[in-house]
């Protein structure tokens, strides 16, 4: 199975996907859907907002074999059409997780089988992000909160014996390159209680890989069909670094797993495939330039070159306690209420 992280497909044809080989079609995929399905091209949302649009969905759907999307992610209630989304899925038996109308119902695992294997997959959304979260009888996206995150791990492995289950995290600040210490630790601790793979995205950029006790970390997936310079007045474009794409295939049967790189075009809005490297790629390698540090020296080596060094955003470790972690959020709330503050001016 492939997986991949955001996509956003403003209408059919947004972006163009002939330059991807068509054995890669064949696969099974699951990915991000960064924004709700709407009906019909709306260029006046486009102003504002990210979303998919039916027809755009439609046509992915029917050229790659999607067995399920995540929907735990910062734009899923952009416009406030969470029942469009979800019955568009349900009427094209696409399953979907990570998202719902009380705790019980977004915490559920898309259950999946595949050559007789069988592939649990949770979700989670970090509320620092926007990611509207669920906490009790209300609509949102599946927390990501360390405890929360735990139980729901120890539930699906005691729930589904010798599953192979893969945690698909929404987290991380945009753009940023390396995980949080806090997410490095929480992936290691995940695999320690039987989870198979850790994988993230909404940083829209490929972010490091490490292999933790034979299982695979890949912390940030990258942007994968998002049209860029149309979202938000067309403003929505990120930097060069952001156009080389991931697809991260795990083969289920044999447990090998590949890199699959592609190139997204800005000016053509197109994506081209580049090359496959297996589990020692070279080109991970090079997103990993902290690899096989200690958490302590992580710790050290990430406050002095993480991305957002010196920009006020609070940094996130394993020890912080719930009121630490609390007070680290209500700072990101404050800051994010100022820049929207800035950009209604401009």
């Amino acid at each position: 199975m492939i997986f991949v992280g955001d996509i956003a497909l403003p209408y059919k044809g947004a972006v163009k996907w002939d330059g991807i080989p068509e054995q890669f079609l064949k696969k099974n995929w699951f990915g991000n859907l960064e924004g709700a399905i709407v009906k019909g091209e709306n260029e006046d949302i486009a102003k504002r907002i990210v979303f998919n649009d039916k027809e755009a969905v439609s046509h992915l759907v029917s050229e790659f074999s999607y067995k399920g999307f995540a929907l735990a992610n910062n734009h899923i209630f952009d416009t406030g059409d969470y029942h469009s989304t979800v019955g568009y899925l349900d009427q094209q038996k696409i399953p979907f997780c990570g998202i719902g109308e009380s705790l019980f119902s977004s915490k559920k695992p898309l259950v999946l089988e595949e050559h007789g294997q069988t592939i649990v997959i949770l979700n989670f959304g970090w509320e620092v992000i926007q990611c509207e979260v669920t906490l009790g009888d209300h609509l949102g996206v599946n927390p990501l909160r360390k405890e929360h995150v735990m139980d729901s791990v120890r539930d699906a492995v005691k729930t589904y014996r010798g599953a192979k289950i893969i945690a698909f995290m929404h987290w991380s600040y945009e753009l940023e390159a390396e995980p949080q210490p806090f997410e490095r630790d929480l992936a290691r601790h995940l695999i320690d209680m039987g989870v198979t793979a850790v994988l993230g995205c909404h940083p829209h950029r490929i972010g490091g890989f490490e292999m933790y006790r034979g299982k695979p970390i890949v912390y940030s997936l990258g942007n994968w069909l998002f049209k860029q310079r149309y979202y938000r007045q067309g403003k929505s474009q990120f930097p060069e670094f952001c156009s080389e794409q991931l697809a991260f295939e795990i083969d289920f049967e044999s447990d090998n797993f590949f890199f699959h790189f592609f190139k997204y075009d800005k000016e053509e809005s197109r994506i081209d495939y580049i090359c496959t490297e297996e589990g020692d790629s070279t080109k991970m390698q090079k997103y990993t330039p902290f690899k096989d540090l200690s958490p302590e020296d992580y710790i050290k080596w990430y406050r002095k070159n993480r991305y957002h060094k010196g920009k006020g955003l609070p940094v996130y470790y394993w020890e912080d306690s719930r009121a630490v972690t609390n007070l680290k959020n209500q700072i990101n709330k404050m800051r994010d209420c100022m820049v929207q503050f800035y950009l209604k001016l401009r």
